[in-house]
């Protein structure tokens, strides 16, 4: 017989952050599920890992892909899923015990939602914890902020199989936000929602990404707001082969390139603040590094601000007398020690 549910995976280099995810999911409540698991092209001794579980456990299976990037993998698992529903999770996150049970016990119950997340924990690599994202949970409120960006966490997403599949899938062509732009294409088509309950623990592991990242998915995420606006209005999505084309997008939003560009600063600083007070001093560097390059397209009137927003991520919140001494010291006016 078919399970209930199946759990997509795609791994690459999950390293010890997969083992308590493949226990997590052992560990549910809910039991009816098979895992289908993508070893994306692991050399880190990811193979093995799931080769140990696949050998305890019969619900997994295993396939191997070159390569192919995480959407096309997970578009692949869902090919091959038995289940009427599909549940996320990537193999740095963990589950909480009643995840599946309380998900699917909510599909069952409300036949017209398609898509349903939940709220979830922060934790950093050595499972302490950093907070907790608390999403909207009303249809009327998740299409509010699908305006302005993203309201669900993919590791807590069950989606019904049959909606996955009728908007086509994850966008492969698209470098980052995949997933962001999935869960706009499928609020076109179904009902959608959060869980109030905690039902994951995402894991935050931003010292390791590029410092461009946040660059790249700002300009994809206004892509993927401006092409919901197209389909609801009927005009063309602001993509060029499947790649984003910001210079559209921002037309379509009406919103000017400068504007955009202070935007993405303020977002560099913000992250780089959080990567200071967690003592990851090098990836703040590389943000602010970023953030100057943007500040050098600013107008004279947004210089100012944008100089004493990369400033003030040298310190933590509460230090005004050090910003003010290094906004001056960015200004070469006075002192700077």
């Amino acid at each position: 017989m078919a399970p209930a549910i199946s759990v997509l995976m795609a791994v690459q280099h999950a390293g010890r952050f997969l083992e308590p995810a493949l226990r997590s999911l052992a560990n549910q409540t809910f039991q009816d599920f098979e895992l289908i698991i993508i070893d994306n092209n692991s050399r880190d001794g990811t193979d093995r890992v799931i080769v140990e579980w696949a050998a305890k456990d019969e619900r997994i299976r295993i396939y191997r892909q070159n390569v192919l990037g995480a959407a096309k993998c997970i578009n692949f698992a869902a090919s091959v899923a038995r289940a009427p529903l599909l549940a996320r999770l990537d193999g740095t996150d963990v589950l909480l015990p009643e995840r599946l049970e309380r998900q699917h016990a909510r599909m069952q119950r409300e036949q017209g939602l398609g898509l349903l997340g939940a709220r979830v924990e922060l934790i950093d690599g050595g499972d302490n914890v950093m907070g907790r994202r608390d999403l909207p949970l009303t249809d009327e409120d998740l299409r509010a902020f699908l305006m302005r960006g993203n309201p669900f966490v993919q590791s807590a997403v069950m989606m019904r199989r049959m909606v996955f599949e009728a908007v086509g899938g994850y966008r492969t062509s698209l470098r980052t936000s995949n997933d962001f732009d999935l869960w706009c294409r499928m609020a076109d088509v179904t009902q959608i929602a959060n869980m109030e309950d905690v039902l994951v623990r995402f894991r935050v592991i931003e010292g390791g990404i590029p410092a461009s990242r946040p660059v790249r998915m700002a300009i994809t995420d206004t892509c993927i707001i401006a092409a919901a606006r197209a389909r609801a209005a009927r005009k063309t999505e602001p993509f060029i082969n499947g790649r984003a084309d910001l210079g559209a997008a921002l037309k379509l939003l009406g919103v000017p390139r400068g504007e955009f560009r202070y935007r993405v600063l303020k977002d560099l600083i913000g992250i780089a603040r959080h990567a200071v007070a967690r003592g990851d001093k090098d990836f703040a560097k590389r943000l602010r590094a970023r953030a100057r390059g943007l500040a050098g397209g600013l107008s004279l009137r947004r210089m100012p601000n944008a100089l004493a927003q990369i400033a003030a991520s040298y310190f933590s919140a509460g230090f005004r007398r050090r910003r003010n001494l290094a906004f001056r010291r960015l200004l070469g006016i006075g002192r700077t020690r």
